[in-house]
């Protein structure tokens, strides 16, 4: 398989950091413009679809902003 990186070890975990900023900074967008719209969003709960408003979530995120859900 053809990689965008070299193959060692620190530069994979760069390209993962990189990655997970990236879904990070994306879902707490989506949640504040989810608030915003008094909307409620779809995650999984062991396993099963749920629907959460997303304030609720956006208040968790304030609570622990390290935890991406």
């Amino acid at each position: 398989m053809v990689t965008p990186f070299k193959n060692t070890s620190k530069e994979h975990q760069e390209f993962v950091e990189k990655v997970t900023l990236g879904f990070r900074i994306a879902y707490e967008k989506l949640v504040r413009e989810s608030a915003l719209k008094n909307q409620t969003l779809v995650v999984s709960v062991k396993g099963k679809p749920v629907h959460v408003p997303a304030k609720k979530l956006l208040r968790q995120l304030q609570r622990n902003p390290k935890s991406a859900h």
